[in-house]
């Protein structure tokens, strides 16, 4: 059983690619999410320490966070929240808390975003269950090279559709 969490914080690292031995694309970067709270006796805020945590994405996640994201960036990140147990040559023990990014998006309380959807030439890759449904797509389904800032035709985006696309 796998634990999600969300969490509100700052890129704390410049974002990292990589990839598995096996070819798939990766990211990692340091999270830190900040605990503030009022202090009734001055009105101010107080700061009740600093989270820390390791993001890992991997894939199309992976590959967008690498083009989006910077060092000082805030963002949302939700994931599956993982602990690791460390032990150094000198003896030292730690623990890691790291998570598996599942989806990661800008904190819009300090700034504005513009979404770009990208438009995916490949077969997607097969899900975790290992059996993939997915049809390589046609010539019908792909965004033309130069047209990234046009919706991809997925039915969601067209307005002319009298039916809903679900």
């Amino acid at each position: 059983m796998a634990d999600n969490i969300t969490v509100v914080g700052n890129i704390a690292s410049s974002p990292e690619s990589g990839r598995t031995p096996t070819g798939i694309e990766t990211l990692t970067f340091r999270l830190a999410s900040n605990n503030r709270r009022p202090d009734p006796k001055t009105g101010g805020w107080i700061d009740a320490g600093t989270n820390w945590f390791t993001v890992h994405a991997y894939r199309w996640l992976a590959e967008n966070a690498l083009a989006s994201l910077s060092k000082g960036d805030s963002v949302i990140v939700t994931g599956r929240l993982k602990l690791r147990e460390w032990e150094s040559k000198e003896g030292k023990r730690g623990m890691a808390v790291e998570i598996e990014a599942e989806s990661i998006g800008a904190d819009l309380r300090w700034g504005r975003s513009t979404f770009q959807r990208v438009s995916r030439q490949a077969v997607p890759e097969p899900s975790s269950f290992g059996a993939s449904t997915a049809q390589e797509p046609t010539g019908s389904e792909s965004v033309p090279v130069g047209a990234a800032d046009q919706p991809a035709p997925d039915g969601w985006a067209l307005a002319s559709e009298a039916e809903t696309p679900y």
